[in-house]
């Protein structure tokens, strides 16, 4: 029973439980309904966006209630966080405020819940708030420093100079963040990127400025400006090494044969160089470049006496020579061109066997590889070949594949057959074939000492080159040939087996000359060889110390005094050597035109560390000789010959001949006119007048007045390269005009004055331009005289007047005498007559033709318009008269009506009986200058373009047109 108990014990509380357990159940599930139903008011999150300087939110979506239900919103405070917010209910909407303004410099953002209170007290289920704080761009970006200074070298471009940096306050990347900087000086040589790193655009002068002051300012992203700040970059002077107080041009009077100081004022600064002075050299070489001057130099060879008696082969003028092509001058130059030559007469000389005496043979060639297609072809200078059966070579002096080569064989009688001797000379040099003039002299005593001088230094093998160069070949003696003597050319070799000459030299050649039965002394070489024109050093050589032995400074130069060479310890000595050196050029009749000077200085230590100063380069200009010079000019043309030549050698002299005026448009002048395009250069003989077929100019010039403006004026050269790959002139263009020096042909001279071609992009600046040109050829003492040419630019046109044809021909004879008058009668009516017979006369304004006078004076081209306003002047003044006349009449009426009340009121003016108003129109006249009647005609005063049929008598008219001039004198009769 016991157990039966228990059993129903537990079984009845287990009923029991289950049923407080569906009870609670119950009750849970009714309380979970009713609070759902009052939570669905509020979403679970709320977004809001608040600006700075605001205080309502914008909050996204509506926090909507039912008034009727909710009767107030509470925010869930969080322990230790400020919660700068409040909500209200206004018409049925949360209204979420801030309780001050915010900073988003502070805070960005906001997180809190709120909760919607019923009426009965009951609140809501939380919702999230998410607010974010706006930010606005209250501040502008500022610098990290106040201002910035560094400092530069001059003469540098760094990659940086040096960077500045400014930051900004405002909490977002739009304002916040600096994204610009700017220089607000643009004309510093300074650029700054935007991340604030300043460079110089351009390498600093100390001597244009010492310090640069920039102003910089920044902005932000949405470009908002900061405060300038000064960055000042001082600019430290760097003291470079050099020579000071060098000209840039040296000038020297040809003729003068007096020396000239070249650098008069050098100075060497060596700023804070490194070694002491005591372990310093200096070395400094001053060079005179002239290979561009005819030869490589001027030379005088009229003093040297054994040139005079050697034997000349290719003289000019001679008749085996006169087929050759050649330019002429002091020294003629012949072109061959591989397939030319000349065989010299016997009577120069009657066949010489060179190989049993004792020759030289001098010679001055240019020549160059490149137009040598097969570089071992024989390309002979002189030759001394069989004149009939053979083609032997005995002598020859010839150029084969870049070698210098002597040819000289035996004859079969100079001993036995069987034996070798030396036969061929071969020089390998450079000289050869650079395509530069050199002097050759071979001297041959005989075939065991044979020399060979090139520019007058006797040749030196070196050391390597000593077996080798000249390479001797040997060879067997010539085989007998009775009854064949021997044929000398020039430029070839004679084949008398093909009968023609053969193996041509292809080059310039300018002299070929022997001696027989000896050779030339070195005295000789050295006179034929020596530049008339060269440098001159200082007589004392060298400068010693005072306190000791020791050479502080000496002066060398070489050979051709071209070259000087300056080695000295202190800057003083080398100083004064500099200033010492000088030029001069002893040639009667030097070439004129530019020998460019270059000076190079070396610094040395003890430490064997060396500095190389920057080259220094300069030029002499040798100018044409001060001389009294007779001017022969014709019209339109101009010559010119010297007055102190000898009337009976027959020179000629150069004439120039063209328009003198040349008339464009603003188009065509814009576009470029080819300015020297009408001229033609003549030389004439002064004996027989005749005109010379082979003359050459050494220059020309074209002198422009005033002065060309860069800006928008140019000369340039049309079809320049074509021009210049042809052609041995060298021209210069500059602001003054155009200058050409080189010896040519007239005729290429011609093609490239005629090519030259003149723009000016702003015509109406000028009236006219003003060319000069002349011409000279040195070599004959001549020089033209001046041809001038003058450009005159048609401007818009402008109506003047209106011309009538009735008084040219009165005007035209009466241009100079403003004292003729012509006078009309108006009663006459002429004056109707006139302009009836006017016709509109147009002419250019301001492109009047002055041969002398460069500018169109503005007081003449005023006088255009006065006189136009004169016929105003004048009709006011008739139109006045005519009104006083008429006024009288009426008073006279009145007077009448007064005095004579019977009397007929309709009679006349005329007829009035008053004395003392009595209108007299007989005497009335008008007085005029012949010249005014185009003016008096005008129906209009308006001004407008036309064009003149006689431009050069309206010119002079217009300045003696005079006003109408009324004639009152006899208008009332007492």
């Amino acid at each position: 029973m016991p157990v039966y108990n228990q059993l129903g014990c537990i079984y009845v509380a287990v009923i029991m439980c289950a049923m407080l357990a569906a009870a609670v159940v119950t009750s849970s599930e009714n309380e979970d309904e009713y609070l759902t139903q009052k939570e669905i008011i509020l979403e679970k999150s709320y977004h809001g966006l608040i600006r700075e300087n605001e205080t309502l939110v914008e909050i996204t979506p509506l926090i909507k209630v039912d008034e009727e239900k909710i009767c107030n919103f509470h925010i869930l405070k969080k322990p230790y966080h400020e919660i700068p917010f409040e909500i209200e209910l206004a018409n049925n909407l949360g209204i979420l405020k801030a309780r001050r303004t915010l900073n988003c410099e502070k805070r960005k953002s906001y997180h809190f819940e709120i909760v919607a209170v019923y009426c009965d007290g009951t609140p809501s289920n939380t919702a999230n708030v998410h607010i974010t704080v706006i930010d606005i761009n209250e501040y502008a970006p500022t610098f990290l420093e106040p201002s910035y200074v560094t400092e530069v070298d001059e003469g540098r471009l760094y990659n940086e100079i040096l960077r500045v940096e400014a930051s900004d306050k405002d909490c977002t990347p739009l304002f916040g963040d600096v994204c610009k900087y700017e220089i607000l000086n643009n004309d510093e040589p300074f650029s700054i990127d935007n991340e604030g790193s300043i460079k110089n655009t351009e390498p600093l002068s100390h001597k244009v400025s010492h310090n640069h002051i920039l102003s910089v300012v920044a902005y932000d992203c949405a470009m908002k400006e900061s405060s300038a700040i000064m960055v000042s970059i001082k600019v430290r002077r760097v003291c470079e090494t050099k020579f000071l107080g060098m000209p840039e041009r040296i000038d020297y009077t040809s003729g003068s044969t007096e020396s000239l100081q070249l650098f008069p004022n050098a100075r060497l600064d060596l700023c804070d160089i490194s070694c002491k002075n005591e372990d310093l050299s200096i070395h400094a070489s001053i060079a005179l470049k002239t290979k561009h001057i005819s030869f490589g130099c001027d030379r005088d060879i009229s003093n040297c006496s054994a040139s005079q008696k050697m034997k000349d082969l290719l003289p000019h003028g001679a008749e085996w020579t006169k087929e050759l092509s050649y330019d002429e001058g002091v020294e003629p130059i012949f072109h061959f061109d591989g397939s030319t030559g000349v065989v010299v007469p016997d009577t120069v000389i009657d066949h010489y066997d060179f190989s049993t005496r004792a020759f030289t043979i001098l010679t001055m060639f240019r020549h160059n590889s490149q137009g040598v297609a097969n570089k071992h072809v024989k390309e002979h200078i002189v030759c001394s070949a069989d004149d009939h059966k053979m083609n032997r070579h005995h002598m020859a002096l010839f150029v084969r594949n870049c070698r210098l080569i002597l040819l000289l064989r035996k004859n079969f009688n100079d001993g036995d057959l069987n034996i070798f001797s030396p036969a061929e000379w071969r020089w390998k040099i450079p000289e050869v074939c650079d395509n530069e003039w050199h002097h050759y002299v071979l001297n041959v005593e005989d075939p065991a000492k044979v020399d060979l001088f090139i520019d007058g230094v006797r040749f030196e093998s070196s050391i390597e080159d000593r077996h080798s160069n000249p390479e001797v070949i040997d060879d067997w003696p010539l085989h007998a040939a009775h009854g064949v003597n021997t044929s000398l050319a020039i430029g070839a070799c004679y084949q008398s087996l093909e009968n023609r000459l053969k193996h041509g030299f292809n080059g310039d050649i300018s002299e070929v000359k022997v001696t027989l039965n000896g050779v030339l002394t070195f005295e000789d070489i050295k006179c034929g060889t020596t530049c008339a024109e060269h440098l001159l050093s200082p007589k004392l050589l060298q400068i010693k110390n005072k306190n000791s032995d020791s050479v502080n400074a000496q002066i060398q130069a070489n050979l051709q005094m071209n070259e000087i060479y300056i080695d000295g310890k202190t800057k003083h000595d080398v100083e004064q050597l500099m200033r010492k050196i000088q030029y001069i050029n002893i040639k009667h009749n030097p070439t004129v035109g530019r020998r460019n000077i270059e000076v190079r200085t070396t610094l040395t230590c003890s430490n064997e560390s060396s500095l190389r100063l920057p080259p220094i380069e300069t030029y002499i200009m040798v100018n044409e000789p001060i001389a009294s010079l007779g001017i022969d000019i014709d019209v339109g043309s101009a010559s010119l010959e010297t007055s102190d030549q000898d009337p009976q050698s027959d020179s000629t002299k150069v004439s120039i001949s063209g328009t003198s005026n040349k008339l464009v448009s603003y188009q065509e002048i814009k576009l470029g006119v080819h300015i020297l395009d009408k001229i033609s250069i003549d030389s004439l003989s002064k004996n027989t007048g005749k005109i010379e077929q082979k003359n050459y100019l050494d220059s020309c010039s074209v002198v422009v007045f005033p002065s060309l403006n860069p800006d928008h004026e140019d000369i340039q050269i049309d079809g320049d390269e074509s021009l210049s790959s042809t052609m041995d002139i060298k021209t210069n263009i500059n602001k003054d005009g155009v200058e050409m020096i080189g010896k040519d042909t007239i005729h290429n001279y011609l093609n490239v004055l005629r090519s030259l071609v003149y723009s000016n992009k702003k015509p109406a600046y000028y009236l006219n331009r003003v060319f000069k040109l002349s011409c000279a050829q040195l070599s004959s003492q001549y020089k033209s005289a001046e041809y001038t040419l003058t450009l005159t630019v048609l401007h818009p046109k402008q109506t003047l007047f209106k011309s009538t044809n009735l008084p040219i021909s009165s005007a035209l004879s009466n241009v100079g005498n403003t004292n003729t008058e012509t006078t009309y009668h108006l009663k006459s009516g002429s004056i109707s007559d006139i302009e009836n017979q006017a016709t509109d006369s147009k002419i250019y304004s301001y492109s009047l033709l002055h041969t002398n006078d460069v500018q169109e004076p503005k007081s003449h081209i005023h006088s255009f318009v006065h006189k136009a306003e004169g016929s105003h002047l004048t009709m006011l003044i008739i139109l006045v008269s005519v009104f006083l006349a008429v006024l009288l009449c009426g008073v006279s009426i009145a007077r009448l009506k007064n005095n004579q009340k019977y009397a007929d009121r309709h009679q006349p003016c005329p007829k009035i009986v008053d004395d003392g108003l009595v209108w007299d129109d007989s005497a009335l006249t008008i007085t005029i200058n012949p010249m005014q009647t185009d003016a008096a005609s005008e129906e209009s005063s308006e001004s407008e373009n036309s064009d003149s049929e006689d431009e050069e008598a309206l010119k002079d008219g217009f300045a003696h047109i005079n006003q109408l001039e009324w004639d009152n004198t006899n208008i009332f009769q007492q």
